[in-house]
């Protein structure tokens, strides 16, 4: 199974660097941009089906992307929960030591305020993966996501383990591709986070976490 995927699109608490998680902000006039330029970019390329987390955002960015007939929004695809701190200014939570480990000193089982696990995360992310490559083993998927949801995939893919995230921890810019292949056990990857098909003058801060 062939897998592209992508993290949303710019939006306004990215702008604001406000931590977004399960709330929503919708997509900056660059955002819906971008968007376009990686529909472009895709316009070539066969996809059977779109998996979309259901938040706005992400469906806001799907949208451009896909014809309705092909997207499907599966909650297991959500931002990691952020629980008490959503909302709320990085430059803020950087006083906060559970938020300064969640991105230098992760172990499986951290969460913020009421939020969920790292752990819980990849658990409903491995389902996920399962479940599709059972249905689409032959097909070409993609995936709408969002910023941790795609470093914790990305762990999968790379075989990391939780507690060594700090090593990939790297927030995909909206609207970058990657493609990798699947075959139920292992993935190979072709390319991450590409940008190429993106206005260059992106600075990474913008984006928030």
């Amino acid at each position: 199974m062939k897998i592209y995927f992508c993290r949303h699109s710019k939006t306004i608490w990215n702008q604001e660097h406000r931590l977004q998680g399960w709330q929503d902000s919708p997509l900056t006039t660059q955002g819906v941009e971008d968007a376009y330029l990686l529909k472009e970019r895709m316009k070539e390329i066969q996809i059977d089906y779109c998996y979309s987390s259901p938040i706005g955002r992400a469906k806001q960015t799907t949208n451009i992307l896909f014809e309705d007939d092909i997207i499907y929004y599966d909650h297991r695809l959500k931002e990691m929960n952020f629980g008490d701190f959503e909302g709320r200014y990085v430059k803020d939570l950087l006083k906060e030591e559970t938020y300064w480990c969640l991105w230098n000193q992760p172990t499986s089982d951290l969460s913020l305020p009421n939020g969920e696990t790292f752990q819980e995360v990849k658990d409903r992310l491995s389902i996920f993966l399962d479940d599709i490559y059972k249905k689409h083993s032959d097909k070409t998927i993609f995936i709408t996501g969002h910023g941790m949801m795609m470093i914790v995939l990305r762990s999968m893919i790379e075989s990391c383990p939780i507690e060594n995230l700090p090593e990939i921890n790297e927030v995909f810019r909206g609207c970058s591709l990657s493609e990798v292949d699947y075959d139920g056990h292992t993935f190979c990857i072709h390319y991450l986070n590409d940008s190429k098909h993106l206005s260059p003058d992106y600075q990474q801060k913008n984006y928030g976490k």
